[in-house]
């Protein structure tokens, strides 16, 4: 089990200013040589947020079946449970390849700077593949991910594709 709290911002007469209060913990559950069962929960608060500033949901912030930026507002919480699946299958030595099977859950609080809506609790569901490049000094792994949202408005899609790349599985 891992724990990472993080803070930023600060302090502009005798107030906080653009600070942002991180908290996170991270478990891992090593099933069998080729199969980890992980758990995150996160979250991200903000105090007086500068114009630039924001605290975003979807996508691009760990919520994979909605769009990038789906949500905004002042504080987020996000929770993640992914089973991961690990291949002996290392094609031309190039990179090695790994599966996930994963459920997100999570919200914003808090005024969004735009004025949109707070959609409430979103939740989704969806697989993975994961290419680990070995062959490179930065080790990135890339996530072709495809994710079903089950919550949220009707102009979001049934289906959302992301392609990313991480230092992480």
């Amino acid at each position: 089990m891992l724990f990472d709290a993080s803070l930023d911002g600060r302090l502009e007469s005798g107030s906080l200013a653009g600070t942002t209060l991180g908290m996170s913990a991270r478990y891992y559950f090593r099933q069998s040589p080729r199969r980890v069962f992980f758990m995150d929960l996160s979250t991200l608060a903000g105090q007086n947020l500068d114009a630039d500033q924001q605290i975003l949901l979807g996508g691009d912030s760990g919520l994979r079946g909605y769009p990038l930026r789906y949500q905004a507002g002042e504080g987020r919480w996000l929770f993640t449970a992914e089973q991961r699946f690990f291949t002996n299958w290392y094609p031309f030595q190039l990179f090695n390849v790994g599966a996930a099977v994963f459920y997100d859950m999570g919200s914003t609080w808090g005024r969004d700077p735009l004025g949109t809506p707070s959609q409430g609790l979103l939740r989704d569901v969806g697989f993975g593949l994961r290419l680990g490049n070995s062959r490179s000094a930065l080790g990135n792994v890339l996530h072709i991910d495809v994710a079903y949202p089950l919550d949220g408005d009707s102009s979001i899609n049934n289906v959302q594709f992301l392609i990313e790349t991480r230092k992480t599985f």
